[in-house]
């Protein structure tokens, strides 16, 4: 039976996530009570009441599907839409209920719902090691998008605050369209065709940043004439590791004023609780990947990004 989610599948979900996806948990660290209590707040009002609106129109903001065998939480995926597309994440079928096409099925669901949705394409990340789900994304059509490395710093005990910000000041709105610019020069025309740039992408919507009990903050590399780097922290109790979105730098962004932006960031993220930090960079990304390394990170992982046309318009 397909179903949407309940709140008594919550320990069944955290156990399969953390047991299924070991490369990911080694490095986000995952904390069991407070994942607890933000999946348990979708589910009281007003966010409630909010989703079921946006649902009972046909313009869903998530979808939580899960698959019952024998009454029993079988199988599971999330996904979220946008406006250009759907992304679907945490795809897991429990160990016993393998090998009987339930990933197919969760797949179909979340194809239907975005076709449904008028997106254009379904997109999904897939660890580069994972054979048997990429032989299965490949079955249904999926073409891949892009590679992507994961950074992680896995302490931040070390981190020194940088003894003056120079030209690192706090993100501004109007940095956004300067900031998309330099992203477009080096993300590649497939990814763009699935996920096109856009200003939006350089905030974050208060009701997130809420909904999931996190804090964030951005900064930019300016010496007068705009923007020519940026990064954005987050942190969660969800998980210990903080989050540095990929960061944007312009060849005008010297090597000593992102070092700055990235000593500036992680500061902050080690002073708002987080104990290690990850970044997830696309490999066009060149110049943050070297920023990264040099401020102390190492690749933990690469996975795909992979599409699906959904034939809409």
């Amino acid at each position: 039976m397909l179903r949407t989610f309940r709140i008594g599948d919550l320990p069944t979900f955290y156990a399969l996530m953390t047991e299924e996806f070991p490369d990911e948990g080694r490095i986000y660290g995952w904390n069991a009570e407070p994942f607890a209590r933000v999946i348990r707040k979708f589910q009281r009002p007003p966010y409630r009441f909010v989703l079921g609106f946006l649902n009972a129109i046909g313009k869903p903001v998530f979808r939580f599907f899960v698959l019952e065998v024998d009454g029993e939480y079988a199988a599971s995926a999330i996904e979220s839409f946008g406006t250009h597309m759907a992304y679907v994440s945490s795809v897991v079928v429990a160990p016993k209920f393998r090998r009987r096409g339930l990933a197919r099925r969760l797949l179909a669901a979340c194809h239907d719902a975005a076709a449904k949705r008028r997106e254009k394409f379904v997109v999904l990340d897939v660890i580069d090691t994972n054979a048997s789900a990429i032989a299965l994304y490949d079955s249904l059509g999926y073409r891949p998008v892009g590679h992507d490395a994961h950074f992680a710093r896995m302490s931040l005990a070390d981190v020194a605050a940088p003894s003056a910000p120079g030209p690192v000041r706090p993100f501004q709105r109007n940095d956004a369209p300067a900031l998309a610019a330099i992203a477009r020069t080096y993300v590649p025309p497939a990814r763009q065709e699935v996920h096109p740039v856009a200003e939006s992408e350089f905030g974050v919507p208060e009701a997130v940043v809420q909904a999931l009990d996190s804090q964030t903050a951005a900064w930019v590399v300016d010496r007068g004439a705009g923007p020519v780097g940026w990064v954005r922290a987050s942190v969660s109790p969800v998980m210990r590791a903080g989050h540095l979105t990929a960061p944007v730098l312009a060849p005008a962004a010297s090597a000593d004023d992102t070092a700055t932006l990235l000593a500036t960031a992680l500061d902050w993220t080690r002073n708002a609780g987080a104990s290690r930090a990850v970044s997830q960079v696309i490999d066009e990304n060149t110049r943050a990947a070297a920023a990264l390394r040099a401020a102390g990170f190492e690749v933990a992982y690469g996975s795909r990004t992979l599409a699906w046309p959904t034939g809409v318009g």
